[in-house]
């Protein structure tokens, strides 16, 4: 009855990554899409607003919810609470974005003027202070549901629940723009709002669902320790003075910045480059790109054990370079079959490789799964960060000078293939051994620096 209980608990667990795969994929690619093409707003201040959600992570907010999950506790649960907290900011705040979006009057202008009229936008600084609370909430809930899986899956499962979790997300992200293109074939702002409302109300009630009741009935067989805690400040001391703490932070900047910086940047791409109307490209970046991403994160999830998260990375590293410079090749002829076939291999590429990354993140986190997954958070945050807003203003600085939007994107891609073979390289050098064995002697080191035994 317990392993049935479990199991079930489980699938509930996977369920979270739904209701952020409506509301994430409605941001980077229909809200943004519609902001960038549609309304001429700067793709700077547009890739900007979307990157803020993973800025608040570069300040701390991860490792500060992860920290604080350990050490705390509300009402008897220590991850719960910290879900839900930001489960509904960033549910509030995703309602309100598109309505607010459209009352923003500053336009594509150039330096330095866009900055001085950004500054006197006040709807733009409304939208600015949405896309901060949805960021907080994000990073808040994302941090601590990823702590609830560590403490509820041995490092034997986690690849399976991990890439459950995820091919979920993918999945919805998939199904959602079928539904939301369909929807906005016939477009209309209100159409576009009501997706934002109804969105929000599904993501919210999966959520829900997903986590409520699963930590107490953990918590009820969990093993109780007195382990002693990090504050916020000794973990960032963990970060800076452990070189493979430090060492695999910065892979997973490369690999984060080299798997996400297309995020935002696919669906300008097919209307900049190829015109592509709003409706065509939500139909096509997501489910093709998507689609293959979501059945190659199940097979090497599944397959983790057998052949190792650093070949399953290689492979898909490979896939990616290759197709990327494809995509880089269809923009330039003009060919939608080339591109179509570009969006099939990188999909390969980033299921078997963004699968392998995130399971090796969660089990690198030396039995301290708040505090690691906090700061291996947060370099992927200031990854996604530098490739989104990266990606923004190298399209307004290259279009600048060339005038071409192909020139813009063709650097944009350029930048994921270096990143890719950089951290390609870098991979042999990470060490889980390593790791926790430097973990546990730095960690001793900081407490006894701070008299607590």
């Amino acid at each position: 009855m317990k392993k049935a209980l479990y199991y079930v608990n489980l699938v509930r667990l996977s369920l979270f990554q739904m209701g952020f795969g409506i509301m994430l994929g409605f941001l980077h690619d229909t809200l943004n899409r519609v902001m960038t093409s549609d309304l001429g707003i700067s793709s700077t201040i547009v890739f900007g607003l979307i990157s803020l959600k993973e800025l608040l992570a570069v300040f701390g907010v991860k490792v500060w919810a992860g920290n604080l999950s350990d050490r705390t506790s509300i009402m008897g649960f220590r991850r719960t609470p910290f879900i839900l907290l930001g489960l509904f900011a960033c549910v509030v705040s995703f309602v309100l974005a598109p309505e607010i979006a459209y009352q923003v009057t500053v336009k594509n202008a150039g330096f330095p003027d866009i900055i001085f009229k950004a500054l006197s936008d006040f709807a733009l600084l409304k939208l600015v202070l949405i896309f901060m609370t949805f960021g907080f909430g994000l990073q808040v809930a994302t941090t601590t549901y990823y702590a609830l899986i560590a403490d509820y899956v041995g490092d034997k499962n986690i690849g399976k629940v991990t890439s459950t979790s995820w091919t979920l997300m993918v999945l919805t992200t998939i199904v959602s723009a079928r539904v939301v293109g369909s929807y906005l074939d016939e477009y209309s702002v209100d159409r576009l709002t009501n997706v934002a409302q109804i969105g929000g109300l599904i993501g919210l009630t999966l959520s829900l669902v997903a986590v409520i009741g699963v930590e107490k009935r953990f918590s009820d067989a969990m093993k109780k320790t007195e382990e002693a805690v990090l504050s916020f400040k000794q973990s960032l001391q963990l970060l800076t003075t452990s070189p493979n703490t430090l060492l695999f932070a910065f892979y997973i900047f490369l690999s984060i910045f080299a798997l996400f910086a297309n995020e935002i940047v696919m669906e300008p791409f097919g209307a900049d480059v190829f015109g592509m109307p709003v409706g065509q490209t939500t139909k096509l970046f997501r489910p093709t790109m998507g689609g293959m991403q979501l059945i190659f994160m199940l097979i090497v999830g599944f397959m983790m054990n057998k052949i190792g998260s650093k070949r399953a990375i290689y492979i898909g590293n490979t896939f990616c370079t290759i197709g990327f410079g494809l995509v880089i090749f269809s923009g330039m002829m003009l060919d939608e079959t080339m591109l179509r076939i570009a969006l099939v291999i990188v999909g390969i590429g980033l299921g078997a490789s963004s699968i392998s990354n995130i399971t090796m993140m969660m089990t690198m986190t030396a039995g301290r799964s708040g505090i690691y997954i906090g700061l291996w958070g947060t370099a992927q945050s200031l990854a996604m960060f530098l490739g989104h807003f990266g990606a923004g203003i190298v399209r307004d600085v290259v279009m600048s000078f060339t005038g071409e939007y192909m020139s813009a994107y063709t650097v944009i891609f350029g930048m994921e293939m270096l990143a890719f073979t950089t951290a390609t390289i870098v991979l042999p050098k990470i060490s889980k051994q390593d790791f926790e064995s430097e973990s546990k002697v730095k960690i001793e080191e900081l407490l006894a620096a701070s008299g607590v035994d």
